[in-house]
């Protein structure tokens, strides 16, 4: 047996696996309404601001995919702990 070969969540306890998709759950139910707030919010937050007449469209779209991309980066992770495991 190759103890750095074997993958860690092969040889994790049943309890240790429940404690991530605890964990998983938990994150679901922050992450979900985080989503909802940055949907409804996206324009104001995203939006053109006077303060800075430089800024173009194409850097503010930019700044909110970036935002959306690590959104749903996050949920991959929790739907994969709560229920990949």
């Amino acid at each position: 047996m190759n103890p750095p070969l074997t993958p860690l969540f092969a040889v994790m306890s049943p309890e240790g696996m429940l404690g991530l998709k605890v964990i998983g759950v938990l994150g679901l139910i922050a992450i979900i309404p985080a989503g909802v707030i940055l949907y409804r919010n996206q324009d104001r937050w995203f939006g053109r601001s006077s303060d800075t007449p430089s800024e173009t469209s194409g850097s503010l779209v930019y700044g909110l995919a970036q935002t959306w991309l690590v959104y749903v980066g996050l949920l991959h992770l929790m739907l994969w702990l709560a229920f990949g495991l």
